[in-house]
């Protein structure tokens, strides 16, 4: 190669100079840097437009009728009362009866019987010696103890409604069918193309009847009244029990309005 064309030629033609042009290696090296900005090119090109039809069109599952969302909330946990009932107190005026402190047992010989050194037919053991009240004292059985007042084990219910429940209130039946079959997408919100969630609570009385409902979370489009209507005009459920007792409890419904 000539010094002129050496000072002006591209390193390219100068690493291969007298060698074979056609190989694949020259055209590879010369034509790097269009091929990379084509494909520059092409990646923009096509995360663009991905990015438009993501935006303009909702992946969401467009369904006709409104569902159930598929993960309910369930009801919220159970705050216990800041102050503990006190027990009732025992009724006074019933009578007491003598205590004799009572006597540690002792092992003796199988012939030697040893008798009580105390008559404990009207009296009571206790832990110190103690002089009851005149009155009578109620013998049970063969047992020498009095009787006593037994307070009443019988567990207070609450009449306000409670949020938890040692058994929940249950939908007879399947809540998700029941809910397809009474939901009616509302005309404003299926021409708006109007989508999403309305959570509702209300409470489930010990007769299983539905009642007190009320929107936590709304939608537009007339989609939280409907999910009302359907939600008063449900059939008795199964109701709450605590301590073995129907009580009533708060429960929370989510229901979605998903377009199809």
């Amino acid at each position: 190669m000539e010094l002129q064309a050496f000072l002006t030629a591209d390193y390219l033609d100068i690493v291969f100079d007298n060698r074979n042009k056609q190989y694949g290696g020259y055209v590879l090296r010369k034509t790097y840097h269009k091929r990379v900005f084509t494909s520059l090119t092409f990646i923009l090109f096509a995360t663009g437009a991905f990015s438009v039809y993501a935006l303009v069109n909702n992946d969401a599952p467009v369904r006709n009728v409104p569902v159930l969302i598929s993960c309910p909330i369930g009801p919220t946990l159970y705050e216990p009362p800041k102050s503990t009932p006190k027990p009732p107190a025992a009724p006074t005026g019933a009578p007491k009866t003598d205590m004799v402190k009572f006597t540690t047992p002792v092992i003796v010989e199988n012939d030697v019987v040893e008798e009580s050194p105390t008559d404990l037919s009207t009296k009571v053991a206790g832990p110190i010696n103690t002089n009851g009240k005149e009155g009578t004292v109620s013998i049970v059985g063969d047992s020498d103890t009095a009787s006593a007042p037994v307070a009443d084990t019988k567990p207070v219910l609450p009449e306000a409604p409670i949020k938890f429940a040692e058994v929940m209130p249950e939908f007879n039946g399947d809540l998700n069918d029941y809910l397809g079959r009474k939901l009616m997408y509302p005309t404003v919100a299926r021409e708006n193309s109007i989508e999403g969630t309305v959570i509702v609570q209300f409470v489930v009385a010990e007769d299983g009847s539905v009642s007190n409902a009320k929107v936590l979370r709304s939608l537009a489009g007339g989609c939280s009244e409907e999910a009302l209507r359907v939600v008063n005009s449900m059939p008795k459920w199964k109701p709450g029990k605590q301590n073995g007792q129907p009580v009533k409890v708060f429960y929370t419904l989510p229901i979605r309005f998903v377009l199809q």
